[in-house]
């Protein structure tokens, strides 16, 4: 195919095109979406970033996917990697069924709640160490119908500390992770304070789209700060 205006877009030209549906997106985010290897634009006889339609519908998905689900890019990256965007439209199919699967797992995870035995068995948790995660703050129960019950993001965290118990990690260490998500909030609050409580009557909602939008940047500075620490202890041992 000729290379031609209409048959592609400059990095400049995609970030125009978008920004009525993503005001944050800038060059440097699609640089970045790239050296994560979530998109493989070519390159023109200039050797300027190229971006075809099914690059354009990629993107689209990418940025969807973390606007409305919140996902960090390593899961999205793992979820799209079995959609041919050369051929979307024999693909429209599966990016909606990707889209209900993500739709039904946010409202499964509202409603999700587990009695303290389902947790024990589900997770291989002893009683003792989920007592200690509840008075520890890191988890919270309450009682319904006579059954104490974990839900929400709780039950996700138990699961992911279910896995770091193999590691021999303990309940002491988790308060490592609950200090770092304090202080990063309490940072995040003193931004939005001003916004929520501005007269505006939609300040809440303002407040909420940046409360958002700061937490994505926050947890993609996080991960890549991590990883690069934990490569420079590797490579030093080399």
């Amino acid at each position: 195919m000729t290379e031609n205006k209409k048959a592609y877009f400059t990095i400049g030209e995609l970030v125009k095109k978008f920004k009525r549906y993503y005001p944050d997106l800038t060059s440097s985010k699609l640089r970045f979406l790239e050296s994560r290897g979530l998109i493989i634009p070519r390159r023109a006889a200039n050797k300027y970033r190229v971006f075809y339609r099914n690059d354009v519908r990629k993107i689209n998905l990418i940025l969807k996917l973390q606007k409305d689900y919140f996902l960090p890019l390593e899961v999205i990256k793992e979820k799209i990697e079995s959609i041919d965007f050369d051929k979307f439209d024999e693909n429209k199919g599966a990016v909606k069924e990707l889209q209900l699967k993500l739709e039904e797992g946010q409202k499964k995870l509202k409603l999700k709640k587990l009695s303290i035995d389902d947790i024990k068995e589900k997770y291989r948790l002893s009683q003792e160490y989920i007592n200690e995660l509840v008075e520890e703050g890191v988890i919270s129960w309450h009682e319904e119908d006579g059954k104490y019950l974990i839900d929400g993001k709780d039950v996700e965290i138990l699961r992911i500390v279910s896995e770091l118990v193999k590691f021999g990690i303990k309940v002491k260490h988790l308060k490592l992770f609950e200090n770092s998500a304090y202080r990063q909030s309490s940072f995040l609050q003193q931004i939005i304070y001003p916004v929520i409580k501005s007269s505006g009557k939609d300040s809440h909602k303002k407040a909420s789209k940046i409360l958002f939008k700061l937490e994505e940047y926050f947890s993609e500075l996080n991960e890549i700060l991590f990883k690069k620490i934990n490569k420079q202890f590797l490579d030093s041992y080399k």
